[in-house]
């Protein structure tokens, strides 16, 4: 972390954080309430910007720039799953939603750089949604709007990247921290399975439909895994091998050849579910019918994250041939594809080099495929340099729940990273 001290209202951030803990999910009501949350701890950034609403109650603040500079665009989804611990009302350390920390650091940033005139060089954009863990009906409507403004940013910037000492350690130089920036995400398809009872004479003897749908959870529970490499992988192991010591370097430079054998060794770990592997899970279930009796309907929810490369129209095919016999059914409730790569060259893509490289020494900087749920696969047609990445150091069971833990010296490096990418 570099010596210089931000200006940051630690209390501030924290009663934010903790105030959000509440919103898991969209609705009008917890839309609102967010709304005034940040309002109320964030006034002056809400009078110097121009607030606009969309779907589902997602926000753009738009601040006029100098016209020196492209535009910047800064995006992110409120609504969260809750922390893996409580947060505490004292000074301890609290986990928080990656997500989460990331917009309040945002704002930290920006409320103090205010308070010292600041003016930013292009037109400036922060783009929160309220629905991104159901479907990104507001993402996709900000993005639209924008493309109708045809407004060709510096860089879109997400969450969902994270700097980690916890993988790939032994291929990475002693002590470097590995800063891993979101260049894609996975395809994300989610659905119900439903199956009831038939009425008709002729189909007494039909399978009830509880029996109908735990055969189909069964099936969709075979085999449930698919491991397979990408492109942004691609480039991510072979950033990661140019700073390997020689011998574990020849296992990663060229992944296409060697793939099979790190599918083998990585089996157990962390980093295989998270870059490499699509994967279905039965979220829920539920039935319908009177006390005592067979249910008369009977369904399952079902979630699938797919590495790019293949269609979800082919992921679709794949589950409805395991899940749609003896009578059951299947919708698809969302179907949101991986963006195509961003490049990992030029301005934008230098500046984040540049934070990185003063607030986490040493880093080893590479591009991957985000393994969590953002809003900026919504965003990929405005000029295509979508990243995504918070400064925040995770560990590895922290990187598999999309959370991090939030200090003082965590809030300091994280408004100083977004000072500098907020000055681009």
């Amino acid at each position: 972390m570099s010596e210089f001290l931000a200006p940051l209202d630690y209390r501030r951030a924290k009663e934010t954080l903790r105030a959000l803990d509440f919103y898991t999910a969209y609705s009008p009501e917890g839309a609102e309430r967010v709304t005034a949350l940040l309002r109320a701890y964030y006034p002056l950034v809400f009078a110097r910007s121009e607030v606009k609403t969309f779907a589902n109650g997602a926000l753009v603040l738009e601040m006029a720039g100098a016209n020196t500079n492209d535009p910047l665009i800064f995006v992110s989804h409120m609504d969260s799953l809750h922390g893996r611990e409580p947060l505490w009302t004292n000074e301890r350390p609290m986990t928080v939603p990656l997500q989460r920390a990331h917009v309040v650091a945002l704002l930290e940033a920006l409320d103090a750089l205010l308070q010292s005139g600041y003016q930013p060089g292009g037109e400036l954009f922060l783009a929160l949604s309220m629905d991104g863990l159901g479907g990104g009906v507001g993402a996709r409507d900000i993005a639209a709007y924008l493309g109708k403004r045809k407004i060709t940013p510096c860089f879109v910037l997400d969450h969902g990247g994270y700097v980690t000492h916890a993988a790939f350690r032994r291929y990475l130089p002693n002590g470097a921290p590995l800063a891993l920036i979101g260049i894609t995400e996975k395809g994300r398809l989610e659905g119900r399975v439903s199956a009831k009872a038939s009425i008709s004479g002729a189909e007494r003897g039909a399978a009830r439909p509880l029996n109908v749908l735990l055969r189909s959870g069964s099936r969709l529970s075979m085999h449930p895994r698919r491991a397979s490499l990408c492109r942004a992988s691609v480039e991510m192991l072979t950033e990661i091998a140019r700073r390997s010591p020689f011998w574990m370097r020849l296992a990663l430079v060229k992944p296409g050849i060697t793939f099979p054998l790190m599918h083998f060794l990585w089996r157990k770990r962390a980093i295989l579910s998270q870059f490499f592997v699509s994967e279905v899970t039965v979220t829920g279930i539920s039935t319908k019918g009177e006390p005592s009796r067979s249910p008369t309907e009977a369904s399952l929810t079902f979630s699938l994250q797919t590495v790019p490369g293949k269609k979800l129209s082919w992921w679709e095919n794949r589950l409805r041939r395991k899940a749609c016999r003896g009578g059951a059914a299947m919708e698809i409730t969302i179907a949101n594809e991986s963006s195509l790569p961003s490049k990992t060259s030029g301005a934008a893509w230098d500046a984040l080099e540049t934070a990185i490289e003063i607030l986490f020494e040493r880093a080893v900087i590479a591009p991957c495929l985000s393994p969590n749920v953002t809003d900026g696969r919504f965003y990929s047609g405005l000029k295509g340099r979508v990243y995504r990445f918070s400064p925040f150091l995770l560990g590895g069971e922290e990187a598999l729940r999309g959370e991090c833990t939030v200090d003082d010296a965590a809030l300091q490096t994280a408004v100083q990273f977004f000072r500098q990418m907020l000055s681009v």
